[in-house]
């Protein structure tokens, strides 16, 4: 308690407001620093909200003037020099496919707690929000976190319920609006975050020492590309290539590397490329084809409003028995949604009617059904928080078996991202019939399972143990549903997508690894992306999952400290 009255009291001298900006002694021209929600598990920290002013080229098709600007998530030790570049090291961040800035809230909290707090060092973690997140409208979740009720964030986005004078507008066509995102690619992504780098820490020589380049699945691409790219246009100058404006790079669950994806991962890749067609540039300004990553009731902007709108709701309510899947209005696509992520298998997807609207759950175990590894079939969104409580469960076979990869080898690296061993599902829905009988389904906590009965799963193993949960679903629901900057980018560009999986002409400086210290963490239960690339002494951690690498607990179930953080500490402070 002492500790978070301190954190408060740090957080109310830090933040004087004026105007909306927080007044610091650090601000460059072009920036401004804005309130965010803070990690309560880590009260040592602060989180703000970093606007860097940086205009689209002309270029450009049009675009709302919010988009003139890149976001960062600051985090840093509340006793920190307010001047980053007086930190001890800076992390700057690119999230990877889908993911903003918030899906790094629980890392870089942990790892600026772990630096002071073990080695009396000050570290910062900067978390890009990618340009496109200037697309989402957060006015929902504002209004729920204002009230307290998950309702309200559902009233605005379906019943026209006003945050301030502001109504939700709809989401965006994928064929027909933004076509500005046409044009945010590689280049200009590496373009963004270098007006971060380079004008948050001005002096080249500060950044040589100590900053920090990195990012999650797809942002090690990224960094790869960055570190390569040339940006004055003369191959044979150096000083402003990406490796030279850093000390170091790190990759979380992916390889830092210029390599395109397709070369990179293989088979899933490859499968990704052939859905984009070679001109796909031409396709999208003439609208045949998705300008951002939309495939409809599974993954678009309306199902990820939906996962952050689940993420609130089982922050502020996590035991209690969720209505909210009742409270929405269903349409044709989202009952898909509910249907694709919440069948036992083939025949019961067919059945008219979405199965869960008959199963009681609590809002964490409902948010967990579409997060947890041993209930979401896509493996690029799994983490380890836990399991089923309060009823009985049996094998998930959809949208594929368990085993499935058994059968088709040549095709496993894809049949892996979207189904595997180990998914279970609830059977009892009591009578079944409208009115709600069953079962109510809670959830275990990731340091809850010991001790528990874990039920076996058909071929006679549990479904899962405490070596393999790793997450705290308290802190990944909070930074689900974070704000201002949440954990998901709702309107990911195609051509961002189709320039990683290809490759870019702008990263010619392709033999940067040999010039600078690179860091890969591999997730033992995830995907692994790229590590046949990557170093023979890369760590890979036993347990975690995709997005564990950014969500696991300060404290895992075998007593010890994180490991993603032990890595990190041990690799940025290694001279």
């Amino acid at each position: 308690m002492v500790k978070k009255i301190s954190a408060v009291l740090a957080l109310a001298i830090a933040l004087p407001m004026l105007g909306g900006c927080i007044q610091t002694a650090w601000l460059p021209t072009g920036f401004t620093e804005g309130p965010a929600d803070q990690n309560i598990a880590f009260p040592d920290t602060l989180a703000t909200d970093v606007a860097v002013l940086a205009p689209l080229p002309a270029s450009f098709a049009a675009h709302p003037a919010e988009c003139d600007s890149v976001h960062f998530l600051r985090i840093k030790h509340v006793k920190g020099p307010r001047d980053p570049s007086n930190a001890d090291r800076i992390l700057i961040a690119q999230p990877g496919i889908l993911e903003g800035a918030g899906a790094f809230y629980n890392v870089a909290a942990n790892l600026v707690t772990r630096a002071y707090a073990e080695k009396g060092k000050f570290v910062e973690f900067w978390a890009v929000d990618r340009r496109p997140n200037c697309l989402e409208d957060l006015n929902g979740l504002k209004l729920g976190k204002t009230s307290g009720d998950p309702h309200d964030l559902i009233d605005y986005y379906y019943r026209n319920k006003p945050y301030q004078g502001h109504h939700f507008a709809g989401y965006l066509n994928p064929r027909k609006d933004a076509e500005w995102l046409v044009d945010m690619g590689m280049e200009q992504t590496v373009k963004d975050w270098h007006e971060i780098i380079t004008r948050g820490i001005p002096d080249q020589k500060v950044r040589q020492k100590k900053v920090y380049l990195g990012g999650h699945s797809l942002g090690g691409f990224i960094a790869g590309a960055y570190a390569a790219w040339d940006f004055d246009g003369n191959p044979k100058t150096t000083d402003d290539a990406g490796y030279n404006q850093a000390a170091g790079f790190f990759g979380l669950d992916t390889i830092v590397s210029a390599v395109p994806m397709s070369t990179a991962l293989g088979g899933s890749a490859s499968m990704m490329k052939s859905l984009i067609p070679a001109d796909v540039v031409d396709q999208m300004q003439n609208g045949k084809f998705e300008r951002y990553v939309n495939i409809s009731g599974i993954i678009d902007p309306e199902v990820m409003n939906l996962l952050m709108g689940l993420g609130f709701a089982a922050q502020i309510n996590p035991t209690l028995e969720s209505d909210l899947i009742d409270y929405l209005p269903l349409s044709a696509k989202l009952k898909l949604t509910l249907k694709f992520y919440h069948s036992q298998n083939l025949a019961t997807f067919l059945t008219p009617g979405p199965s869960l609207l008959k199963f009681r759950y609590t809002n964490q175990a409902l948010f967990a059904i579409f997060t947890d590894d041993n209930a979401m079939p896509l493996s690029i969104v799994q983490a380890s928080t836990g399991f089923f409580t309060g009823g009985p469960v049996a094998d998930k076979n959809f949208p594929l078996p368990g085993n499935a990869a058994e059968y088709f080898p040549k095709l496993s690296s894809v049949i892996d991202l979207v189904a595997g061993p180990g998914h279970a599902i609830a059977t009892d829905c009591g009578t079944c019939a409208d009115k709600k009988d069953g079962p109510l389904y809670g959830w275990l906590n990731y340091n809850q399972l010991a001790g528990a009965a874990i039920p076996n799963d058909a071929n006679g193993n549990p479904y899962t143990t405490p070596a393999r949960e790793v997450t705290d679903i308290n802190d990944f629901a909070r930074s689900v549903g974070a704000w201002p900057m949440d954990f998901v980018e709702k309107y990911f560009p195609i051509r961002l997508a189709a320039d990683s999986i290809n490759g870019s002409a702008g990263a010619i400086h392709t033999d940067f690894a040999s010039k600078r210290p690179i860091i890969d963490i591999i997730a033992g239960d995830g995907p692994k992306m790229g590590l046949q690339l990557a170093p023979a002494n890369t760590p890979i951690i036993p347990g975690y999952n995709h997005i564990d690498v950014m969500t696991a607990a300060a404290i895992q179930n075998d007593g010890q400290p994180e490991k993603v953080t032990t890595n990190l500490l041990s690799f940025i402070f290694s001279e």
